[in-house]
């Protein structure tokens, strides 16, 4: 008995410190939106799933091209979500989903460095997988950089003030909280942070976009991103990509890339046809993908001008999304019946679309161009 007792507090001690963890992520741990849309997955009934990140999340409304296609689609663009992250939703998603497609939408923010670049903030989707295997396998390859503070528990998304931890309380002990309901996602202003808009439906928000005639803000946040584009996709990323591509072939999923349309003046400030050419070389060339840009779509196919945008970044409002997610569903339609003749959707070059996108706008739409 003697020999057990050291054993029994040791349990007893780790037992004890679960406790206390536990306690301290209901009070203090606040809910979200990872919560909301991981948890909303797992209702069997998606066949079609887009990933990707916030850019994502404000541009394809799943509901515009299920009327076309017959799909059952869930939007699971998550901000700041990065390609290991889209890997391991994908995987989870295939446990309780039949899906048949996955459709990635490709910000090359997160693609020509490995991120996040802090293992500070690297767990913070993972921490709301419920799945034991995919957990393991993201702590397995992760183990070198996670900070192990942030496995165990959420501190990263502790309050400790005291209208948080009674706001966090009152969250935790609602119906919505307990049903998984978008309204368990809310913040304190009674909107989910960062969307900028309602929510409609499956992972979708309707955002704001700017004032017609004005250009967004944002300009000195896309100054720092401007000679990035003739870099090269990091070999990190590659390696996670192409475990998600062996993943999907080897599970009869059609795996697809598209890129949503950014603001139109910053396609040419960034070099966006620089960046088209290096990652349709990698999906296209290495991987075998098939890779639709909307960033040089056609006018006639979306039109789009600076002030459809909530920021220069290229977040873009609710009623230009609805029109390119009618866009991306004609070309998917078009797709599944045929073929997809690119000349309808796309101008050939980017050159081709700087020198026509101001005339085709006005032609288009009958209003003045407002932006290159």
């Amino acid at each position: 008995m003697e020999k057990i007792k050291p054993w029994l507090r040791v349990v007893g001690f780790l037992a004890g410190l679960a406790v206390i963890l536990s306690a301290c992520d209901f009070i203090f741990a606040q809910t979200g939106y990872v919560r909301f849309i991981l948890h909303e997955e797992k209702s069997g009934d998606y066949d079609t799933i887009v990933v990707g990140a916030s850019h994502c999340r404000g541009a394809i409304d799943p509901a515009r091209f299920d009327e076309k296609l017959g799909t059952k689609t869930l939007n699971m663009a998550i901000p700041g979500e990065t390609v290991e992250d889209s890997y391991f939703i994908v995987k989870d998603a295939a446990k309780k989903n039949k899906l048949k497609t996955v459709i990635f939408d490709i910000d090359y923010q997160y693609w020509y460095y490995e991120q996040p670049t802090t293992h500070f903030t690297r767990s913070f989707i993972y921490q709301q997988f419920t799945d034991p295997a995919i957990k393991a396998e993201y702590i397995a390859r992760n183990f070198d950089v996670l900070d192990m503070r942030n496995v165990l528990v959420n501190r990263l998304s502790w309050n400790c003030s005291f209208s948080g931890v009674k706001t966090n309380i009152q969250m935790k002990t609602s119906d919505a909280y307990k049903n998984y309901t978008i309204e368990s996602a809310y913040s304190e202003n009674g909107i989910v942070e960062g969307a900028d808009g309602p929510y409609v439906g499956k992972g979708f928000f309707n955002r704001q976009g700017t004032m017609p005639g004005k250009m967004p803000p944002g300009a000195d946040y896309v100054a720092t991103w401007i000679d990035r584009y003739d870099d090269d996709i990091d070999e990190a990323v590659k390696k996670t990509f192409n475990n998600l591509v062996k993943f999907c072939k080897d599970n009869d999923i059609e795996l697809i890339c598209v890129t949503s349309p950014i603001t139109p003046s910053v396609t040419k400030t960034l070099g966006m046809g620089t960046v088209h050419d290096t990652m349709s070389e990698y999906l296209v060339g290495e991987c075998g993908l098939e890779y639709y840009d909307f960033n040089k779509a056609l006018m006639s196919s979306v039109p789009r001008a600076d002030w459809n945008y909530g920021d220069q970044e290229g977040h873009m409002g609710g009623e230009l999304a609805e029109v390119y997610s009618d866009a991306l569903g004609n070309l998917l339609s078009d797709r599944k019946n045929g073929g997809v003749d690119e000349s309808k959707y796309f101008y050939k070059t980017f050159e081709e679309m700087f020198n026509n996108m101001a005339a085709d706008y006005e032609k288009v739409t009958g209003n003045k161009w407002e932006g290159l």
